[in-house]
């Protein structure tokens, strides 16, 4: 009977185990400036941050301005890493009314996010977290059974390729945990230090596609790659963000 049981428990507690591995997860809130109060908007948020996102009781709290897309000219309020329960009870009433003070009141808060890093897909040499400054491209994905596993597939040779020639260039890759009308499914986010960066490719590094060929056969990018694009996604779009300190 004893045995039975450690039978039993054993791949249970196993099976818990893997399960219960970290997670990096990431809250989005975009900011719009009221009325051209942009200076008072950077300023309250900096100073919500301070108190209450400062990454030692919590996590913590960046702002970023956005260059490119949709949202350009427009900021980003990102929290994380978290954890889903950070969320539980995250807004007391002190917390709340100090963001309607320094932040609501100067800028309107709008399309509230949540990505979560897919490790299988990302390639992250110098395990960097958060970049001061990225070029952010987002897949609509679209919505049969098959296209969100065929994108995959796809990023997931281009990750094999990077590992390949050991590149400098990371490439993290986040998952909207909830989908949204616009379908903003999937993103790819790539560092940059300098915009000097945007003079050569603006994403992948020098040499990629003959690599990819190199490795996955004469005419592949265009196969496994660009095809695929086309087929599965209804394009995609590019956001530049930069922090703001």
């Amino acid at each position: 009977m004893l045995k039975r049981l450690i039978g039993i428990i054993i791949p249970l507690l196993t099976c818990c185990s893997l399960f219960a591995q970290d997670y990096i997860l990431f809250e989005n809130i975009y900011l719009e400036p009221i009325n051209g109060q942009t200076t008072k908007l950077v300023q309250g948020v900096k100073k919500h941050n301070a108190k209450y996102h400062d990454g030692v009781n919590g996590p913590k709290a960046y702002l970023f301005f956005v260059w490119t897309g949709e949202y350009s000219g427009q900021y980003v309020w990102v929290k994380g890493p978290i954890k889903w329960s950070d969320l539980d009870g995250a807004a007391g009433e002190a917390h709340t009314k100090d963001w309607e003070m320094n932040v609501d009141k100067y800028g309107r808060s709008h399309n509230i996010q949540y990505f979560l890093r897919d490790e299988d897909l990302t390639y992250n040499p110098n395990n960097e977290t958060v970049g001061e400054n990225v070029l952010i491209r987002t897949f609509d994905v679209n919505n049969k059974s098959e296209d969100m596993p065929a994108v995959r597939g796809a990023i997931k040779l281009i990750k094999e390729t990077l590992e390949k020639m050991n590149s400098n260039v990371a490439r993290r890759v986040y998952r909207n945990e909830f989908r949204t009308f616009d379908r903003r499914d999937i993103s790819l986010v790539y560092p940059f230090q300098s915009w000097e960066k945007f003079e050569g490719p603006n994403a992948l590094p020098a040499g990629f596609g003959r690599a990819f060929e190199e490795y996955n056969g004469e005419g592949s990018a265009r196969k496994l790659l660009l095809d695929v694009w086309d087929k599965h996604t209804d394009g995609w779009f590019d956001e530049v963000r930069t922090m703001v300190k």
